[in-house]
């Protein structure tokens, strides 16, 4: 299980982020919500910090979740499946241009 994320920071820079099973697990432990929730209760902080989660388990950051991560944070957005290549536990969204 795993999920494609793309994060904007403020500086104008972007990257890709894999959110996978060790992040679900502690999503659930931290938040006492399943993920299953997901399809009827997807938070805008679920997205942000399972991203966030992924970077600190890689160690790409040091940054307290928040306010230091968020406050660096322009966006946050699921990658379709598609493009990502990864099973997603999120709902479908249809884009709309």
């Amino acid at each position: 299980m795993k999920i494609g994320l793309k994060v904007s920071y403020n500086d104008g820079q972007s990257k890709d982020v894999e959110a996978v099973f060790a992040d679900f697990v502690a999503f659930e432990r931290t938040w006492n919500r399943s993920i299953t929730q997901f399809e009827t209760e997807l938070r805008l902080t679920d997205l942000a910090w399972l991203a966030w989660h992924s970077e600190k388990r890689r160690k790409q950051t040091a940054l307290a979740f928040e306010p230091d991560w968020i406050e660096s944070v322009q966006g946050i957005e699921a990658q379709p499946e598609e493009t990502s290549g990864v099973d997603s536990p999120l709902p479908k969204v249809q884009h709309t241009d």
